[in-house]
């Protein structure tokens, strides 16, 4: 699962991404990569949480739908 956002509002010079994906996990079944930034940039990247594939898909699915509500379309 890799999802891409993006959020572009040139008035207020925002070009933003925000990337949301599953990776396995050493200690667990599957961990939840976080990165985001500015397009163009490097970003940042957090590893949100890691457990079993079902906890790591709803995480996924919660802030899928909290950036959404934040102005970011998906690209």
């Amino acid at each position: 699962m890799d999802i891409h956002l993006e959020k572009i509002d040139a008035a207020r010079n925002c070009y933003r991404f925000y990337e949301i994906s599953l990776a396995p996990d050493l200690f667990a079944e599957a961990a939840l990569v976080v990165r985001w930034g500015r397009i163009g940039g490097r970003g940042r990247v957090r590893v949100a949480g890691s457990g079993s594939l079902r906890e790591a898909q709803d995480m996924a699915t919660r802030l899928l739908r909290l950036r959404l509500r934040h102005g970011y379309a998906l690209r």
